[in-house]
């Protein structure tokens, strides 16, 4: 099997288990062998299971970023937001949700300075730049305000759809009655 299949298939299932259980739950014996590989092959593609965690993490993000809606449609910055909050409550639905990825790995690790919880605040500040982005373009009255209280709240919102297993759909009135706060119609 070449080398990028495996590296492939190796994120895939780190991915969905890391998610599913944590980081510090799977080790690397059991990543090898659910896979068919030895841990020399996996030791070829990463250097450490630190070194796996950093790629799932850059992939889980950059999908997290291709969810945003795209701006280059004719969608107004309100509904633009709206919608960073509907692909949640689908994501949220979904059977395998475990919860936000990001702030599972920076509960689990707990220090700022670890590079996993820097690639998590690193998500979390993207998602804040785009929500600024779109208040700006919409001339709110306080985009940084507006910002920080939606990434609070999206925060939030997966965080309580974890535990009572359902999204609410309060959360959308809620996203509806800031942006009408803050000027966005």
């Amino acid at each position: 099997m070449p080398a990028e299949d495996t590296r492939s298939r190796l994120v895939a299932h780190a991915t969905s288990l890391f998610h599913r259980e944590g980081f510090h739950a799977v080790g690397v014996d059991r990543l090898a062998a659910e896979l068919g590989i030895s841990k020399k092959t996996l030791y070829k593609q990463f250097r450490s299971k630190d070194e796996l965690l950093a790629e799932v993490l850059d992939r889980c993000g950059d999908m997290a970023v291709q969810d945003f809606p795209d701006e280059s449609d004719d969608a107004s910055p309100r509904e633009r937001l709206l919608g960073v909050f509907d692909a949640q409550r689908a994501y949220c639905a979904a059977p395998e949700f475990s919860g936000c990825f990001f702030i599972n790995i920076a509960t689990e690790f707990r220090d700022p300075s670890h590079p996993a919880v820097r690639q998590a605040c690193f998500h979390k500040s993207q998602l804040h730049g785009y929500v600024r982005r779109q208040a700006d373009i919409a001339g709110a009255h306080d985009s940084e305000s507006l910002a920080e209280q939606l990434v609070v709240l999206h925060t939030g919102a997966a965080d309580y759809a974890l535990l009572t297993g359902h999204y609410p759909a309060t959360i959308r009135q809620a996203v509806e009655a800031l942006l009408d706060v803050h000027g966005i119609h």
